[in-house]
C-alpha cells in the first residue's frame, strides 16, 4: 500500500489486524527518535496525544480508511506493508516510485542524525518494488562489500577462569568464585585477546539475521546470507543499540563506522522489532519537516563552510523577573547576516499579496529578526510539480529601526531527475536565494 502525506486509502482488507497494528505503532511512537521531532508548535490536541502516548503516524477512520500524517518512510506489520511518500510528489502523474525513493535517500544523506552510506551508482540501476527492500539493500550491499574486503578484528575484553595468570586478575571475581569455593589454585582473569569474534561483528550478525527475517527480495536475501557466511565463526547473541555505543573503532575503519551507524539506527526505537526473534515487523518513519530542514542545513553547511552556519540556534525573546522566557529556535542561522526558516508547507497565490504566507509565520519571523538584530530573513518552502506560488518580499518598517526588516519568501525545488548531478543542481538553486551564496 502506497500513500502520500495527508492522503488516505482503504484499509478494509486488514480490519482484523487493526488492533495489533495500532498497538505496534503505539510502541514505536513511545520509543521513537526524539531528535527528529518537528520544530513546529504542537496544537492543544497534539499535546494531549503526546501525554497519553497515542501514535501519530496514521489516522484510522470509522469508514475503514487509513490516512497518513506527516511521517514518511515504510512500516511493515504482520503482512501489512505501508509506504508513505512526501506530499511534494503527490502531483506526479508518472508515479515514478524509483525516483521518489532515490530522492528521499539523497535528502537523508545530508541529514546529521540519519546516516545512510550509499552510492547512487549502486542503487540507481536497481528497481525495487518497495522502499523497505531498498533500505535493506543499502545495508546488505555496503556491509557485505566492506567486511569481505576488510574483516574487522579487535581487542575484546574476556573474563575467564584459568590455571595460570593471564592479563590482570579480577580480585572481586577471584574471591567470590575461586577463593571461597576452594579453587584458589585457579585465577579469574580479565584479558583482551585480538579476536574476530568481537562486539562489532556480533552486532552486524544480529542485525543481518533480523533483516533477513524481514526481507522478501531474493537479491537482498542472497546478500544477507553472504554476510552471515562471512560471520559464521562469530557468536550469535542478541544485541541492542546501547551495544553499538560500546564499540570503539580506529579511524582507519571509517567504513565500518558507517555500518555501525546503520546498525544503531536499525536497533534503536523499534525500527526492527526486538520483542520477537521471528518477527518481521519493521518501522522506518521520519517527520518530513525534519528531513526538509536538515537537508537544507546539511547541504548549505557542507557547500558553504565559511559561512559558519548554525542549526537549531536557540535564544529567548524576553526577560521576566530576571529570567529568560519565550524560547525561540532558528532553523538555520548565519550570525548577523541571515536567518533561514524552513516551512514544509505548500504555498498558493489564492490570498493575493500575502503570497501564501501564514500571518503567524510572518509574526514569528519578525520576532526572530528583532531578537537577533538581523534584518535579512528567508522563509523557505518546498516547490511541487504544480506549484504556482511566486517569490515575494515583505518589508517591515519601524520607527525604532534605521532600516526595514526584509523577509524574502521563496520556493526551492529539492527533487532531482538525475541524482548524479544533484549536488551541482542543488548548489545552483541555493545560489539564487540570497547574495550570501553567490
Amino acid at each position: 500500500m502506497r500513500l502520500f502525506e495527508w492522503h488516505s486509502d482503504s484499509f478494509a482488507g486488514h480490519q482484523s489486524k487493526l488492533p495489533g497494528f495500532v498497538n505496534y505503532l503505539s510502541g514505536v511512537w513511545q520509543n521513537r527518535n526524539r531528535y527528529v521531532e518537528s520544530t513546529e508548535e504542537l496544537t492543544e490536541e497534539e499535546q494531549q496525544e503526546e501525554k497519553i502516548q497515542r501514535q501519530r503516524f496514521f489516522d484510522f477512520t470509522i469508514d475503514g480508511k487509513i490516512s497518513a500524517r506527516n511521517y514518511v518512510g515504510v512500516v511493515q506489520y504482520d503482512g501489512i506493508r505501508v509506504e508513505v511518500y512526501p506530499k511534494i510528489f503527490a502531483d506526479d502523474e508518472a508515479e515514478n516510485t524509483k525516483l521518489w525513493q532515490l530522492n528521499m535517500l539523497y535528502w537523508l544523506s545530508y541529514c546529521r542524525k540519519v546516516k545512510f552510506p550509499f552510492s547512487f551508482a549502486d542503487v540507481s540501476k536497481l528497481q525495487f518494488d518497495d522502499f523497505l527492500e531498498l533500505l535493506i539493500y543499502i545495508f546488505a550491499n555496503f556491509t557485505e562489500d566492506v567486511i569481505s574486503n576488510q574483516p574487522f578484528q579487535a581487542y575484546q575484553t574476556v573474563g575467564e577462569e584459568t590455571p595460570f595468570l593471564k592479563g590482570r586478575i579480577s580480585f572481586e571475581e577471584y574471591t567470590k568464585n575461586n577463593l571461597t569455593t576452594g579453587k584458589w589454585q585457579n585465577f579469574y582473569c580479565n584479558h583482551e585477546p585480538f579476536v574476530y569474534d568481537n562486539l562489532f561483528n556480533r552486532i552486524v550478525k544480529y542485525v543481518t539475521k533480523r533483516l533477513l527475517a524481514v526481507s522478501e527480495n531474493f537479491l537482498n536475501q542472497e546478500r544477507l546470507n553472504e554476510i552471515l557466511f562471512i560471520l559464521n565463526d562469530v557468536s550469535d547473541i542478541p544485541c541492542s543499540a546501547n551495544d553499538c555505543d560500546k564499540v570503539k573503532l580506529n579511524p582507519l575503519f571509517a567504513e565500518h563506522k558507517h555500518i555501525l551507524d546503520l546498525c544503531r539506527l536499525y536497533l534503536s526505537n523499534q525500527v526492527i522489532d526486538l520483542e520477537d526473534e521471528d518477527s518481521n515487523n519493521f518501522c522506518f518513519l521520519l517527520p518530513m519537516e525534519y528531513i526538509f530542514e536538515d537537508f537544507i542545513f546539511g547541504f548549505v553547511s557542507d557547500k558553504w563552510p565559511a559561512l559558519n552556519i548554525r542549526s537549531q540556534s536557540t535564544d529567548y525573546l524576553a526577560l521576566s523577573k530576571g529570567s529568560s522566557v519565550f524560547q525561540i529556535r532558528n532553523d538555520i542561522y548565519i550570525p548577523d547576516k541571515l536567518i533561514i526558516d524552513t516551512k514544509y508547507k505548500i504555498r498558493s497565490n489564492n490570498d493575493g499579496l500575502k503570497a501564501g504566507v501564514a500571518q503567524s509565520d510572518l509574526y514569528q519571523m519578525i520576532s526572530y529578526a528583532l531578537r537577533r538584530n538581523c534584518r535579512n530573513v528567508l522563509l523557505l518552502y518546498p516547490a511541487t510539480v504544480s506549484s504556482s506560488a511566486i517569490d515575494a518580499t515583505f518589508a517591515i518598517p519601524s520607527a525604532m529601526l534605521s532600516e526595514n526588516i526584509e523577509i524574502d519568501v521563496r520556493n526551492i525545488n529539492i527533487v532531482f531527475n538525475n541524482l548524479q548531478n544533484a549536488d551541482m543542481t542543488m548548489k545552483s538553486r541555493i545560489t539564487t536565494l540570497n547574495p550570501l551564496f553567490h
